[in-house]
């Protein structure tokens, strides 16, 4: 299942659209990555900072509920095994289908190097400080699978999510409590496109998480330099 990825000024300029509308870049060779592979490559880049590196595991496996590892994997917001808002992939300088047919590592790096720094702030330490600390939001534990769909939602989302959980006893909105689809309100939405929230959405993606952390870092993985 793709997702739609919030990140930044692009929600308030870009509608999300339903996972339904997604499909996999024309001419391109579809791959399938393993979560530990992107872990690897998250390691491997030259424009991860430490929060990326430290998370990489946790990416890694959010990965699979993102794009299967298909770097081909797009919808009209976003693209590649990490799906990167398309504002983002062209202020790098590529369009959608020259960056889904780009090497899993040439991915990584841009997706480090458009948004690692700005989905590492704010909301993101917040949830990071209390995940080291053993403390709580709003009395929530603080999950790796919660700080994956933060950063992967971006700021805006994620920062009106802690707020809400802050004020509602740890509990995240949903479509039928508090929530706001962020279609519909770009500016105030607290779930994603999907209606999903960084609760839900890294509930979701905790086993493969899990999974991938089990041998994530042992043994370096090798990152495939072209499409396979």
């Amino acid at each position: 299942m793709i997702r739609l990825i919030n990140i930044r000024y692009a929600f308030a300029i870009v509608a999300l659209i339903p996972v339904s509308a997604s499909a996999d870049i024309a001419a391109c060779t579809p791959t399938s990555y393993s979560s530990a592979q992107i872990s690897q490559a998250i390691q491997n880049s030259p424009n991860a900072n430490s929060a990326l590196k430290n998370a990489s595991c946790a990416f890694g496996g959010i990965a699979m509920g993102e794009s299967q590892g298909n770097g081909c994997s797009a919808n009209r917001a976003n693209t590649g095994v990490l799906q990167l808002h398309n504002n983002f992939v062209s202020a790098a300088g590529y369009t959608p289908s020259s960056y889904a047919n780009l090497p899993l590592q040439q991915q990584v790096n841009i997706w480090a190097q458009q948004v690692g720094n700005s989905n590492t702030s704010g909301s993101y330490q917040t949830l990071l400080n209390a995940n080291q600390n053993g403390t709580t939001v709003g009395g929530a534990p603080v999950t790796s699978g919660m700080m994956a769909a933060c950063f992967q939602f971006g700021p805006g989302v994620c920062a009106r999510d802690v707020a809400y959980m802050q004020n509602n006893s740890g509990a995240c909105p949903t479509a039928g409590s508090g929530g706001l689809n962020i279609n519909q309100n770009p500016s105030t939405g607290n779930l994603d496109g999907n209606n999903q929230s960084i609760c839900s959405w890294g509930k979701t993606n905790q086993p493969a998480i899990n999974k991938t952390a089990q041998n994530c870092g042992a043994t370096p993985i090798p990152t495939p330099t072209a499409p396979t």
